[in-house]
């Protein structure tokens, strides 16, 4: 609280011989006790007071100094005591819109317009000492938002490094936005879900799918822009934050799109469940946070393409050659039980030649799926290239493994020749070798005779 107030509180009161002084400063349809020298026992300068009903409340609303020097109404019209005073003269003066200072005593007929006038002197000083305050209160606030900006951009740089945790980096954008928890959205396969949650416990959000086109966090995506919601806005009451069921009772929000080659690639939120509000003055730190994460998140998406492009052929989805090489050698050195199964589909120069590069990607995924799907998710495919795949069981189970192969030769043969390709003859040429069983070789030669031997 300004020492400056409070001396001009006590100055007032002097001058007048008061039995209260008191600045009240407006606060939405409520007063706020900002300054009082008083000698009731009654006055509580903690409680906020109406606007509506009250004398103080009359003087802001027609911005009119106010003076009743024959006080004969009822006390609670002055707002600010809880039991009778005695209360025989009241004096109150606007602060420009701001708020209103009042002066009451125990005696008649003390305020005049003499009286006025010079409260109407100290009501400008009081003026010009709240707007000081107010300039020196935006000053220390952009300097602590220029210290908060710092602060972010070091986390960030070690965030990228890996040197802290998303958990650490996000308490601080919750000490700034003023939030009772924030929160991460990425979109996938054309689905949007919670992938980060900090600030409570977020067992019940993680992996959540959000309801596209119904909740509020779907609406920053599908928009691709920011949206932010007041304190108690009604579109938090009519939609959920995330899906239809969930608990959460959000009362404030703000939410940024996560921006990848000017798409939305999900969502950054930050939102109050309490009677805290959010920050108004941290909007421009979080609207360049969710840039910086943009950065952060398209880098993660890259290193987890690229970690899955080295160990998963892209065409099809299935093991990279050289990986499935590796598995094979330690399977043998092992000496695991297992079974090779090769899968040749012919003439695929052709497919690619006369039906293009397209639709011969389409029938190879095709063709894996199918493999996939008869031999289970067990087992390892890789693609050698072209139209050939190997498939590693593990099993050396002569029966069963024939009849993989068989579903497998009628699956596929039944598949291509759905796609009536008149034009191409195409067919299967398949083997199937065993290990320990067929002789303990190299892997080039176990390879070679799963390609060469017929099924037997």
């Amino acid at each position: 609280m300004s020492t400056l107030l409070d001396g001009f509180s006590n100055l007032i009161f002097n001058v007048y011989e008061a039995f209260t002084v008191a600045l009240f400063l407006k606060n939405n349809e409520s007063l706020k006790c900002r300054s009082s020298v008083t000698f009731a026992n009654s006055f509580d300068k903690n409680k906020d007071m109406l606007i509506e009903g009250t004398l103080p409340g009359w003087v802001i609303k027609h911005n009119e100094p106010l003076i009743i020097p024959n006080f004969d109404k009822d006390e609670n019209t002055l707002g600010y005591y809880s039991a009778a005073e005695g209360i025989k003269s009241f004096m109150g003066y606007p602060l420009e819109g701001k708020g209103v200072i009042v002066v009451d005593s125990k005696k008649k007929w003390v305020f005049t317009d003499k009286e006025k006038k010079i409260l109407g002197a100290f009501a400008s000083m009081l003026n010009k000492e709240l707007e000081r305050e107010k300039r020196t209160l935006e000053l220390e606030e952009s300097i602590e938002e220029l210290h908060a900006e710092r602060r972010i951009l070091n986390l960030f740089n070690e965030l990228n490094s890996s040197r802290i945790s998303l958990n650490e980096f996000f308490l601080e954008c919750l000490n700034l936005s003023g939030a009772d928890f924030c929160f991460i959205c990425i979109e996938k396969g054309g689905k949007m879900f919670v992938h980060d949650f900090f600030g409570i416990d977020s067992g019940k959000y993680i992996k959540k799918e959000c309801s596209l086109g119904a909740s509020i966090a779907s609406m920053v995506m599908e928009g691709g822009r920011e949206l932010l919601l007041p304190y108690n806005s009604a579109l938090l009451k009519e939609k959920p934050l995330f899906f239809y069921g969930e608990t959460l009772r959000a009362k404030q929000f703000f939410g940024f799109p996560l921006i990848a080659d000017d798409m939305a690639i999900g969502i950054t939120g930050y939102v109050s469940v309490s009677d805290k509000n959010l920050s108004e003055r941290s909007i421009g730190i979080l609207r360049n946070i969710s840039t910086f994460l943009s950065l952060y998140c398209s880098s993660l998406w890259m290193k987890e393409n690229l970690e899955r492009l080295r160990d998963f052929e892209p065409v099809t989805d299935s093991i990279q050659f050289p990986v499935f090489l590796e598995i094979l050698e330690n399977m043998t050195k092992k000496g695991n039980k297992f079974s090779l199964l090769s899968v040749k589909l012919k003439n695929m120069h052709l497919f690619n030649k006369h039906m293009g590069l397209s639709y011969t990607n389409n029938l190879l995924k095709k063709v894996f799926q199918i493999v996939r799907y008869c031999v289970g998710g067990q087992a390892f495919i890789t693609r050698k290239g072209g139209g050939h795949f190997y498939v590693l069981l593990r099993s050396d189970e002569r029966v069963e493994v024939k009849n993989i192969m068989r579903i497998l030769n009628y699956t596929i043969n039944k598949s291509i020749a759905e796609e009536k390709i008149s034009d191409i003859s195409s067919g299967l040429e398949s083997g199937i070798t065993r290990f320990p069983e067929d002789g303990i070789v190299s892997i080039w030669e176990l390879l070679n005779r799963a390609e060469g031997k017929k099924d037997r």
